[in-house]
């Protein structure tokens, strides 16, 4: 079993050695509207450095709206040397409804395959987890990507209270 960080009896703990414990966070102050555009890119709060030689296990929990007519896609960036898988869950790309019946999208992706998500309405959010596994050799950022689906003028909105973190497991 992988323990970060190994911690020796009579090691003397310090600052860098307490804070390597801690997880890695980012949270989404204000919401972020993306119309007219179905290239995924970088949510400009919802990005986490990481260190090279690492691996880490990474989560973005994401609030959103979506019209019925665009959806919402998304991506990870991750480090070009990074391997690793992510996982999907939220509200499979056919549902449209407030009450989606148990329809639901979960699977294990590559980080830049396409995740599209459904919908409740266009006026109330809803939301979607990715998680994964990431193994690095250079030092990096993840950064949750997200477009509409389709392209449309009423656009897609991350809302705030979205937020990304990652934990160093070895």
């Amino acid at each position: 079993m992988s323990v970060y960080p190994n911690i020796r009896a009579g090691q003397r703990i310090t600052a860098g050695l307490l804070t390597s414990m801690l997880p890695i966070e980012a949270y989404k102050r204000s919401t972020l509207t993306r119309t007219a555009t179905t290239v995924t890119a970088d949510d400009p709060d919802l990005q986490l450095a990481l260190e090279g030689g690492a691996v880490y296990f990474v989560e973005f929990f994401v609030h959103y709206q979506a019209p019925a007519a665009e959806l919402i896609k998304t991506t990870w960036n991750v480090p070009a040397d990074a391997v690793g898988l992510r996982s999907a869950w939220g509200a499979a790309s056919g549902v449209a409804t407030a009450d989606p019946s148990g329809d639901g999208r979960w699977g294990v992706h590559a980080f830049a395959t396409t995740c599209t998500y459904g919908t409740r309405n266009s006026a109330s959010q809803t939301m979607l987890v990715e998680t994964g596994q990431i193994e690095t050799t250079s030092a990096g950022t993840v950064a949750f990507q997200w477009a509409q689906n389709t392209s449309g003028l009423s656009g897609v909105q991350v809302c705030s209270g979205s937020y990304g973190r990652a934990k160093r497991i070895a």
